[in-house]
């Protein structure tokens, strides 16, 4: 698939992720799909998730924990099977504790060759987040 294809079906997936996960479903994820997301112990949404169903389990457990904008992608920089989004999650609201952080991330997003994607890795700069969740 081309490296332009992969730009934009990256865009269009985190568009869809919190508006039509049944799409998503059926036209973007591979059958070994996983999201990886090592976070401090004290962010109750790290880990590894397995799926669909694993994916859904995440943003329920994310949309339980925060209140997020929508995430702002600064660069999507690709190759014949790999993009890395770059950009920041700004104002980002802890549910628990009333405070609020911006953090930077990347986003690894591996794709198939038939364009489904098969893994999501985050990177993120977790220290607002952290100090946000501290009570």
């Amino acid at each position: 698939m081309a490296e332009p294809n992969l730009i934009e079906r990256t865009q269009v997936f985190y568009e869809l992720l919190l508006s039509d996960f049944a799409t998503v479903q059926s036209d973007y994820l591979a059958t070994n799909f996983t999201w990886e997301n090592p976070l401090p112990d004290n962010i109750p949404f790290g880990g590894t998730y397995q799926g669909a169903d694993g994916l859904l389990r995440y943003l329920t457990e994310i949309n339980a924990a925060i209140e997020m904008s929508p995430l702002h992608f600064t660069d999507l920089i690709a190759n014949e099977s790999v993009v890395a989004a770059v950009g920041v999650e700004e104002d980002t609201l802890v549910r628990s504790t009333g405070r609020r952080y911006t953090m930077p991330f990347v986003h690894v997003v591996r794709f198939e060759t038939d364009g489904r994607i098969s893994h999501v890795r985050e990177y993120n700069d977790t220290r607002e987040m952290v100090a946000a969740f501290n009570v």
